[in-house]
């Protein structure tokens, strides 16, 4: 869509921008109101509001009365327009969700990921999204753009992913490219933990926090870091990569060296470990040794203390170095309300410092809708910002 045709491009567009962002958080407005509220001249929003129009992202939604004898239109994003996939790609689950450009959630599947991993992945997240858009009644062209979030590390020269070892054969593998040239439409990939805290700061725990830590504690661990509403990602994309901090475990451990230390001590294996060796059943489940600690069991009790006195140097150490507004914890083991407490209270021991720590209230769904977000971000960014201004934008918290 040529939203700069006869018109100064990025002029235009940043009046568009304005104009988008107003009606997507404010809900339907009048012309009069929506110059009032961005400084735009009556002349130029007439003219923005017709090149929205004919291109289809904005309709008329009704009539609302001023003054005696007044009346005015007022405007509201066409939700119908356009669309955003956003698909949680795991290494026995995979999430697909479609959202429109207002940022509803309009369909939701899920299903086991193909265990021969590589391409046979990209092959199922293609036919999965079809089905689900023809089970939806959506033409396939009125999707924009996807993102996909996957655990490991996403090159940002090739896009190439890395350190993903539970997801077989991906490595080397441009998942972005591969499956935007089959579908037509820009294709984007993003760390999971890192989709996770957008996710969360949308729609979750730590919405309109501008600087946030999530904290990913379960099979694996992660960190994702929001700085100022933009994403830390480091030189090679590796920022975040906190399994390889040095304590926890012997640093200096083949285990350690593979793995990283401190996923070795907290994470599932390890806590399963730390149980069996403390003289508990081999192969408790970390979820069975968490519903014993509830119970007042001894051994899972200290294990869970353990563990958790750790989390909390991760979350002190975290903290020191990024000093975000507030920490969140998630993942299957992260968000657990034992564990949550019981790292606040190791904080309280290695700190001084007040740090708030939330558990996450997106659980699960925490990094497929952060997903979501990324591919809506995309989208507007294509259709209403400048290029050469693009932005991470703001979207409106809606109800699941």
């Amino acid at each position: 869509m040529a939203l700069t045709e006869n018109a100064p491009p990025v002029l235009r567009q940043i009046s568009v921008r304005a104009v988008m962002d107003v009606l997507l958080h404010a809900g339907p407005t009048s012309r009069a109101e929506l110059s009032k509220i961005t400084g735009l001249s009556k002349q130029t929003m007439s003219e923005v509001i017709r090149t929205l129009e004919e291109g289809g992202w904005v309709r008329e939604k009704g009539v609302t009365s001023g003054r005696i004898g007044r009346t005015a239109i007022t405007y509201e994003v066409n939700g119908d327009a356009g669309y955003a996939v956003g698909i949680d790609m795991g290494a026995t689950t995979t999430r697909i969700v479609l959202g429109n450009i207002v940022g509803s959630v309009v369909g939701e599947i899920d299903y086991p990921s193909d265990r021969r991993g590589g391409y046979h992945l990209i092959d199922q997240a293609e036919n999965m999204l079809a089905k689900m858009l023809t089970d939806l009644g959506i033409a396939r062209e009125l999707v924009l753009a996807t993102a996909i979030a996957t655990p490991g590390v996403v090159d940002p020269a090739t896009g190439a992913l890395s350190m993903a070892p539970n997801l077989v054969d991906i490595a080397g593998i441009d998942i972005g490219r591969t499956l935007s040239e089959r579908l037509g439409y820009p294709v984007v990939l993003e760390n999971d933990v890192n989709a996770a805290v957008i996710g969360e700061s949308w729609l979750g725990c730590a919405i309109a926090i501008d600087t946030v830590a999530f904290i990913s504690l379960g099979t694996g661990i992660g960190l994702g870091v929001l700085q100022d509403g933009k994403l830390m990602r480091g030189a090679s994309g590796a920022a975040g990569e906190i399994s390889y901090m040095p304590f926890g475990a012997d640093p200096y451990a083949e285990d350690s060296l593979e793995r990283g230390a401190l996923e070795c001590a907290i994470a599932a294996q390890g806590i399963r470990d730390l149980y069996a060796h403390s003289g508990g059943a081999k192969n408790t489940s970390v979820r069975d040794i968490l519903a014993l600690a509830e119970k007042n069991d001894p051994l899972a009790i200290e294990v869970v203390g353990k563990v958790s006195d750790i989390a909390a140097l991760l979350v002190v150490s975290v903290n020191a170095i990024v000093d975000p507004k507030t920490v969140v914890l998630g993942g299957s083991i992260g968000r657990h309300p034992l564990i949550v407490e019981r790292v606040r209270q190791g904080i309280a021991k290695a700190s001084r410092r007040t740090i708030d720590v939330k558990a996450s209230v997106l659980g699960g769904r925490a990094t497929l809708l952060g997903a979501l977000a990324i591919g809506l971000n995309h989208v507007h960014n294509l259709l209403f910002s400048p290029q050469t201004l693009p932005e991470q934008r703001r979207l409106p918290p809606l109800p699941l």
